[in-house]
């Protein structure tokens, strides 16, 4: 199944009302969400551009395990993505965890505002 970014952002808010576009506001509780473009691809026909096609990562930050990653997967269980991976860190002595994976959207040029 296809989705668009009005779909996406529903879709996530739905699994953690915490989530955000580009990064969180400093002093957020984890876990949560932020999703980012990270390219913009395009489906062209007859010489004419007909659809955007963005790709967007999406990150659940956490100072949890990967049981923290399972409402998010289920969500995403219709919504081809890539595996999700992970990169810890450090932050204010907690180990936090980035589990990200990649969707790429699908976009109307006519519905683009």
């Amino acid at each position: 199944m296809s989705i668009n970014i009005e779909q996406l952002r529903r879709l996530l808010k739905a699994v953690n009302t915490r989530t955000f576009r580009g990064k969180a506001p400093p002093g957020i509780p984890y876990p949560y969400i932020v999703y980012s473009n990270i390219s913009v691809g395009k489906k062209v026909a007859s010489g004419k551009t007909i659809k955007l096609m963005p790709l967007y990562q999406v990150s659940l930050f956490t100072t949890g395990t990967e049981t923290d990653l399972l409402p998010l997967e289920s969500a995403l269980s219709n919504v081809p993505h890539t595996d999700f991976i992970s990169i810890q860190g450090d932050e204010n002595d907690d180990t936090v965890t980035n589990f990200f994976t990649q969707i790429r959207l699908i976009e109307d040029l006519e519905n683009v505002k």
